[in-house]
């Protein structure tokens, strides 16, 4: 576990790509099942549980389909399994100051460095996934930000259009 920790933490300094993570089964369901927890913690904070939990199990529905949609449209399917624990793995990681900002921000009332540090990992965030995204397309960072970019969009607004209360916090 120790290793597969040390591997995300590459992921989110451009220093691993996708492809030097082992494609097995164990590194997927470990690598997800982190991702939903934090996501899941994340989205109960303003939501409550029950909410968290669907907010969590959609997100991660729509990684999916857009991941392997993508990568079938490049013609790269055998890539799927990699680049989600990629970025599962990854999103797991940088999901954990979100959720300490999530924390600080129920808290009291909103402060300018929670703000500047929530755009820094918003921004981080889509470069990491930009960096993954071009390692699996075979392709530049600039398409691969285009595409981390266009899934945060789209996600954004499915979760909104399926929560709305999310967008009011």
């Amino acid at each position: 576990m120790l290793q597969l920790i040390r591997f995300w933490f590459g992921l989110c300094l451009l220093r691993a790509a996708p492809q030097d993570i082992p494609a097995s089964r164990p590194v997927l369901v470990v690598s997800v099942g982190c991702y939903a927890l934090v996501s899941m913690l994340t989205a109960s904070l303003s939501s409550g549980l029950h909410d968290g939990i669907r907010v969590a199990l959609l997100e991660l529905a729509l990684l999916v389909m857009f991941t392997a949609g993508l990568l079938y449209l490049f013609k790269r399917p055998a890539r799927i399994g990699q680049t989600l624990a990629a970025l599962t793995g990854s999103g797991s990681l940088l999901g954990l100051p979100t959720l300490l900002l999530v924390m600080l921000a129920g808290s009291g009332p909103a402060a300018p460095l929670p703000s500047i540090t929530w755009l820094l990992l918003l921004l981080w965030n889509l470069l990491v996934n930009a960096h993954i995204m071009r390692h699996a397309l075979s392709s530049s960072l600039a398409l691969g930000a285009g595409v981390s970019v266009l899934y945060i969009l789209a996600s954004t607004q499915i979760i909104l259009a399926g929560f709305p209360q999310l967008a009011a916090r």
